[in-house]
């Protein structure tokens, strides 16, 4: 049965890796293809693709928004213009699931610091961004959290397993062969920050606290070296499996050198995914004038 009730849940295909957007006139069709097929998408750029195509300073405090106080906060070129760079990847992003105007939408901020598109409550985003590379997730299932680390990230041998890892995690690690181990380690920490994300808690929830099993210990990789959601098990800090169906996990090797990951809770009722802007009006018209009825 469906955790919200009314029959099984409805099938689910499978996540798709990040596709690849050169600027905010994308490519997006793989965006919006994902997006209809299966309510999920994510896509991934670069700040040197970007950059080049980022408004005059002059335009870019109308551009912001609220967002402006904390870009003239950021010291430095680069961080000013990693900021808006995510900001426009985000706006283009969430205007294609919406089929709206980027200019349009407003992005505002929770408690915890989570970002949200003001209005729009039909989708979640997610952003991660480590170098050179932006990445934005988009859906309109549930809550969706994502990161990316490259995979040169060394992990493995100072101490981080301690400070992260659950008893069996550690344990699985020991027995992982030592050119394996920071790749497993990697894996772990991308799906935790991912999870954390999609939760709102980000590194105040301790990494100690949950863990995964992935990979051989929960089943086979993808053909391309991805692990997907049934491939990967979240589990408590006693290695016990987590029995809740509502959330899904994946990783992604991106041809920029990155290991990306998604943490996905699907609360849906409905097999056929929606986010369209007008559709989401169209109902709450039609709810008004229905109230008006009795």
């Amino acid at each position: 049965m469906s955790p919200l009730g009314g029959g099984p849940r409805p099938p689910r295909p499978p996540l798709s890796p990040p596709s690849r957007v050169d600027g905010p006139s994308g490519p997006w069709a793989r965006l919006l293809h994902d997006l209809d097929t299966s309510g999920v998408g994510l896509v991934h750029a670069s700040l040197a693709d970007w950059r080049p195509l980022l408004p005059p300073e002059a335009e870019r405090r109308f551009l912001l928004g609220r967002d402006w106080a904390r870009y003239s906060k950021l010291n430095g070129e680069q961080l000013r213009d990693r900021f808006l760079a995510t900001r426009l990847l985000i706006r283009h992003s969430a205007a294609v699931a919406l089929g709206t105007e980027p200019n349009s939408l407003e992005l505002s901020y929770g408690l915890n610091g989570r970002v949200h598109l003001r209005g729009h409550d039909q989708i979640d985003v997610s952003l991660s961004h480590t170098g050179d590379l932006l990445m934005c997730g988009i859906t309109s299932l549930g809550l969706i959290g994502i990161d990316a680390e490259p995979h040169r990230r060394r992990l493995s041998g100072r101490d981080v397993e301690t400070l992260m890892c659950t008893a069996p995690e550690r344990l699985r690690l020991a027995a992982t062969a030592d050119e394996e181990r920071n790749g497993l380690l990697l894996s772990l920490w991308t799906l935790k920050e991912a999870y954390s994300k999609a939760l709102g808690q980000g590194l105040r929830f301790p990494f100690t606290e949950f863990g995964f099993r992935t990979g051989a210990g929960a089943g086979p990789a993808g053909a391309d070296g991805s692990t997907t959601a049934e491939t990967i098990l979240l589990e408590r800090s006693d290695g016990t499996p987590v029995t809740d169906d509502t959330w899904r996990f994946a990783t992604f090797d991106l041809p920029t050198g990155h290991l990306a990951a998604i943490a996905l809770q699907d609360t849906r009722r409905s097999a056929q995914p929606d986010t369209r802007a007008g559709t989401a009006l169209n109902r709450q018209i039609l709810a008004a004038i229905g109230s008006l009825d009795h």
